[in-house]
């Protein structure tokens, strides 16, 4: 994982409970191009996740983690059946994160443990893809 060092740096500056918010989406978004996601069930996920954020205000600001948004496309997301495809994808990225990553690490490790945190972060690049 090239951007491994990067990711701990910032996961450092962040408080204990912060690291996994801030790092699922950056962490799920290196994995995504490995999913075989299907185009039309991303599109209608991302519709409905956009709408939910502009009801809310501006879709940037109202589609990251914890966002009703990211919930409910994380929600579509799992009926569509992407929780098992994400967690083998993230299974090859734990193998690939450097020993002095610890941070990183335990982030996927986390991600691993918590199917809902990590199709969560999925949603979140989902609707930033879609956002442009």
């Amino acid at each position: 994982m090239d951007d491994a060092h990067a990711i701990e740096e910032a996961l450092a500056g962040l408080e204990p409970e912060e690291r996994m918010r801030a790092a699922a989406a950056a962490l799920v978004d290196r994995v995504a191009d490995h999913l075989d996601l299907d185009e039309d069930e991303l599109n209608a996920a991302a519709r409905r996740g956009l709408l939910l954020a502009a009801a809310e205000g501006n879709p940037s600001e109202s589609s990251g983690v914890g966002s009703r948004a990211a919930l409910e496309t994380a929600a579509d997301l799992a009926a569509d059946g992407y929780g098992e495809p994400l967690r083998s994808a993230l299974l090859a990225l734990h193998d690939e994160v450097p020993i002095d990553c610890p941070l990183v690490r335990a982030a996927v490790s986390e991600l691993l443990l918590d199917e809902r945190a990590a199709l969560e972060g999925l949603a979140v690049v989902v609707l930033h893809r879609a956002i442009g």
